[in-house]
């Protein structure tokens, strides 16, 4: 079986019948499940390993995404123009708070590989355990105007953003906290920062009196 196909089959072996009592509808052709959630929506998103082969490799990661619409309408009402884009909020499967890779044959695998039929249930149902415990909790969360700017603000991120989250909150103070961390942010780590960003903190701090 290719590796599309394998990984497709497999998702809707252990990972359909729960996620879609959760409400979320799978898309095979994209390798994503999607549902909405009030103005957000969330996405969960398979990405194939771009070596896999038939017979050799059939490996894939998960990706995890809050977007919203209501953010480029509020975003360009505001400022004129629409965002670069309506992200709220994503996160490699890595990099979520207590992740656990499978452990096959003594080693912790930092992928979902599928190409060994005797391994196939043990990657599933850690995948499984992992979403429906983790990843899914984490979209929830994100999917709140205040949680998803705080979140923005202790990555060291996009605090302009986290500011126009902040005020759709209806946190206006909070909006100001988070343009004085992306300066301190930014005057700490000009490297590290990027010019448009600073940018867009200047724009949000002349607006701001107008919040």
């Amino acid at each position: 079986m290719k590796p599309k196909a394998l990984i497709i089959a497999n998702i809707e072996a252990y990972l359909l019948e729960p996620l879609s009592a959760a409400g979320f509808k799978f898309s095979p052709s994209q390798l994503t499940f999607k549902r909405a959630q009030n103005e957000f929506v969330q996405a969960i998103h398979f990405q194939a390993n771009r070596h896999n082969e038939e017979d050799v490799c059939a490996a894939f990661w998960s990706h995890y995404q809050v977007s919203s619409r209501s953010y480029a309408t509020w975003h360009t009402a505001r400022y004129g123009r629409e965002p670069v884009n309506n992200i709220v909020g994503g996160v490699a499967d890595w990099n979520i708070r207590n992740w656990q890779f499978p452990v096959i044959d003594g080693k912790q695998d930092k992928e979902h590989q599928l190409v060994d039929p005797s391994h196939r249930a043990t990657v599933m149902a850690c995948l499984r355990d992992n979403l429906l415990e983790l990843a899914v909790p984490w979209l929830e969360r994100l999917s709140n105007w205040e949680n998803a700017a705080l979140a923005l603000v202790e990555a060291q991120e996009s605090h302009a953003r986290a500011c126009d989250f902040y005020l759709m909150a209806g946190k206006q103070e909070k909006a100001l906290w988070a343009l004085n961390e992306g300066i301190a942010y930014w005057q700490k780590n000009p490297a590290a920062s990027f010019p448009e960003e600073k940018e867009e903190i200047a724009l949000r701090m002349e607006k701001y009196a107008y919040a």
